[in-house]
């Protein structure tokens, strides 16, 4: 949705060497049904804690992104009506998202979430190259299952046997040895269900510092 912009927004400056999951991938993805329902008219509402609410709506299309097919999806913000598209797809046994890298919708990075029968333990990265102001970057995401049996109740709604995963935001100028970290993206997914819930908490140095939730308060599957 439009909230995972802020995942790149601490990325912008930073440079890292490393070659992700994400650029390991096998030719073709296939549809992300293991995860969650791609039939059209299913629908997750999303709220934050500051009274922000979102609606992803599953459309039964794919869009074909970064030379793979992906399950395609749009989140609107109930507020302002502003409409962001969203791409998911699963590949061998990876559950991938794109994220937006600059707010344009047209240059995304791949991002693996998680993995078919995750394990307390498992680790993933994300890598992707970009320009910005004219400087090269590369981006890195460092992914680690944290449990795989979370409960958690939202809105008088009991999730079980919630995958929790977190990912540490890293990397460092060209002209740095050492690596920054940037605060952390943290999601619990519900196989078969989607998203849950997905914790922002963002700090680049001293320059930009937010902390941000979203939480699914209703949905609606369609049969």
């Amino acid at each position: 949705m439009k909230k995972y912009f802020l995942l790149s927004i601490c990325l912008m400056s930073l440079y890292a060497c490393k070659k992700g999951d994400n650029q390991k991938l096998e030719p073709n993805n296939t549809p992300i049904t293991d995860y969650m329902p791609t039939k059209q008219g299913s629908w997750w509402m999303y709220g934050s804690q500051n009274g922000d609410v979102t609606i992803r709506r599953a459309t039964g299309r794919d869009s074909f992104m970064l030379d793979r097919e992906y399950d395609y999806y749009e989140t609107t913000d109930t507020a302002s009506g502003y409409v962001t598209p969203e791409y998911f797809g699963k590949n061998g046994d990876k559950f991938l998202m794109l994220v937006d890298l600059d707010g344009s919708m047209s240059k995304y990075m791949a991002v693996v979430v998680s993995r078919d029968s995750a394990q307390v333990g498992d680790q993933f990265s994300n890598t992707a190259n970009m320009t910005y102001s004219a400087v090269p970057l590369n981006l890195l995401t460092e992914g680690e299952v944290l449990s795989t049996t979370e409960s958690m109740t939202i809105n008088n709604h009991t999730y079980n046997n919630l995958v929790k995963v977190k990912n540490a935001l890293k990397g460092k100028p060209v002209i740095s040895p050492a690596y920054i970290n940037c605060g952390s993206v943290t999601m619990w997914i519900k196989p078969g269900l989607g998203i849950v819930r997905a914790e922002f908490d963002i700090h680049i140095s001293s320059f930009y510092s937010r902390q941000y939730t979203d939480s699914l308060i209703d949905y609606h599957i369609e049969p």
